[in-house]
Formats: structure tokens, C-alpha cells, sequence
């Protein structure tokens, strides 16, 4: 299936997680039919998430349902907060260097 990745070139993500405080940078990218991602990140848990991110089929970045997706799967095992919006933040990254959806912000916020 990776055959089909449509190489957008690299993906440039912004992250601001919330009340933690530990914005980071994430770097998505197709390199030989494989989805990669980097991750910059001042948070421990984070970088433990950055480093066993290894690169990965299209089928394991999308797979469904989500206790089955490599990403998640991964952040279940090194983040400490189950709403961290780094593995969808990752997905949705890889989801756009692979062509499978267009750069478009996700917005969640709070009414004042």
C-alpha cells in the first residue's frame, strides 16, 4: 500500500499542548514509501514518544480503531496524560506529507 504515498514534501507542525507548556515542533515526511516523523519538544515524555517513533507503513499511521494505531499505540506506552495532542497532532502531519488530507489548522478551545 505505501506505493500510493503521494510525497507532499516535509510537513511543518506547530504544537501548544495547553496548560503543560511544551510547545514543539514536528517534522512529518515520506522518505522511500515510509511516513517519518521528527519531533522537537522540551518534554521528557515527549522525546521518549519522538524517539520510538520508527518509520512506518500508510496502513499503521491510519489504521482504525485507534487502540490499534501504531501511533497511538506508541504514545499509550511513553506519554504520561492521555489527552497529550501529540500522537493526533503526529497523525494529522502525516496524514498531509503522505497527500491524504490538506494543511488545514485543528482548533480546540476553551469558550471564555
Amino acid at each position: 500500500m505505501s506505493g500510493f504515498l503521494m510525497d507532499q514534501g516535509k510537513v511543518l507542525l506547530q504544537v501548544d499542548p495547553g496548560v503543560c507548556r511544551f510547545k514543539a515542533k514536528i517534522e512529518c515526511w515520506v522518505e522511500d514509501n515510509l511516513l517519518r516523523c521528527s519531533i522537537i519538544s522540551g518534554c521528557k515524555h515527549v522525546q521518549d514518544f519522538a524517539a520510538a517513533m520508527e518509520p512506518m507503513e500508510m496502513m499503521d499511521a491510519m489504521r482504525m480503531p485507534f487502540s490499534e494505531n501504531k501511533v497511538y499505540v506508541i504514545g499509550g506506552k511513553t506519554l504520561e496524560h492521555s489527552t497529550c495532542p501529540m500522537p493526533m497532532a503526529v497523525l494529522k502531519g502525516l496524514e498531509v506529507a503522505a497527500g491524504l488530507a490538506l494543511k488545514r489548522d485543528v482548533v480546540v478551545a476553551f469558550d471564555k
